[in-house]
């Protein structure tokens, strides 16, 4: 078998890359977020993994799932080696796409005679658009039909080791390039128009666009008028919603009205949504998982005598006093009348030995009743 790992270098991102076309098929004016994160920087890191065979470094899992597409891709290349006896595989293959529309470059890729094999490693734990209908693996074979004129049939694979899924597609040049080119060209040509149609879908989720755009405005602010007290309040898609760009008095009331709502209605969702996975629901994208209890000390007194501790060490562990009880506890036994005098004297000895300290005032905004509002509660 010939082995080419076909990496040169570093090159810049296309303007519309192959890993972006599902998203701006979906949304023509999708434009991903700038930078990178742990999800993303793993990925590279296992991508590499595999591009070299080198798994040093890599975490007991992080290995066994490498291992999991190592072997797949080995098992891959077995079959091929029984169609003939020269076997070409690529590790990091540079694409130029549909006619240099786009480029990209794809995990692995193998030809033997006719027949070939892309494979493209997933290690999210969420499944992926499937391998028959997904925009960036029709790009990619694509790209591989183009380099490749004697290629016939290209087997598509995702591997998704964490979600425990294998997805594939078969290509045949004659019967499915030209649709395959028209697919990708149109993705391309749409996310290039000058006035680009917004359609708000998942991929709003990963768009830098998510805090301007009008389309998006229209289905969230809709809901902030239906939960609001006071329905003239609602913004319009037409409103200046950036916080930092916002300089009307009276549109920045609006919008912390607006923002009141809307966290109220995050709280509901989020409650809800959780009742419906206790109750034994799947909520597609989501896991219902289990976080620990806090634990807490729940007697202070017989805490102190099981630690073996001297009275100064335990106190100095037991954090934060609260006022309340303590000024509560001090008055308990005091004549009649006399409870808040001993209260206050308490707090005024704690101020002069320094033991008491008051914070720095905070200020907030408080809503003001509306002359609507008054009406509705008479």
């Amino acid at each position: 078998m010939n082995q080419n790992n076909a990496t040169t270098g570093k090159r810049a991102h296309a303007k519309h890359s192959p890993s972006s076309l599902g998203y701006k098929e979906q949304c023509p004016a999708f434009s991903g977020r700038p930078g990178s994160n742990a999800a993303a920087d793993e990925g590279t890191m296992l991508h590499e993994a595999l591009e070299t065979d080198i798994y040093d470094g890599l975490t007991e899992e992080q290995s066994f799932i490498c291992g999991l597409c190592r072997d797949f891709r080995d098992g891959e290349l077995e079959r091929l080696s029984t169609l003939t006896t020269k076997v070409h595989q690529y590790r990091e293959l540079p694409l130029t796409i549909c006619n240099g529309l786009t480029r990209g470059t794809a995990d692995f890729v193998a030809i033997a005679g006719d027949e070939g094999i892309l494979i493209d490693y997933k290690f999210g734990r969420g499944h992926v658009e499937p391998a028959a209908t997904n925009a960036q693996g029709c790009a990619y074979c694509l790209g591989t039909f183009e380099r490749f004129p004697e290629l016939r049939r290209l087997t598509l694979h995702f591997v998704q080791p964490r979600a425990e899924l294998i997805s594939t597609h078969t290509y045949v040049r004659e019967q499915d390039m030209p649709a395959m080119q028209l697919r990708v060209e149109t993705i391309i040509r749409r996310a290039n128009a000058r006035n680009k149609e917004e359609h708000p879908s998942l991929a709003c989720c990963y768009c830098r666009k998510q805090a301007t755009c009008t389309a998006l405005r229209r289905i969230a602010l809709p809901i902030a008028a239906r939960y609001a007290e006071d329905t003239s309040l609602a913004l319009t898609p037409e409103d200046e919603l950036h916080p930092s760009r916002i300089t009307s008095p009276e549109l920045m009331s609006r919008c912390l009205t607006c923002a009141k709502v809307l966290k109220e209605w995050v709280e509901s969702v989020t409650y809800h949504a959780l009742l419906m996975a206790k109750e034994g629901t799947d909520v597609p994208g989501y896991k219902l998982m289990t976080r620990a209890g806090r634990r807490s000390v729940t007697d202070a007194a017989a805490a102190y005598a099981a630690s073996g501790l001297d009275a100064a060490t335990f106190i100095r562990c037991c954090g934060t006093v609260s006022l309340d009880a303590l000024t509560e506890a001090a008055s308990a036994k005091a004549p009649k009348g006399q409870k808040a005098k001993i209260k206050d004297e308490l707090l005024s000895r704690l101020a002069e030995e320094g033991i008491l300290t008051t914070g720095a005032p905070s200020q907030y905004l408080k809503r003001l009743q509306t002359k609507t509002q008054t009406k509705k509660g008479e």
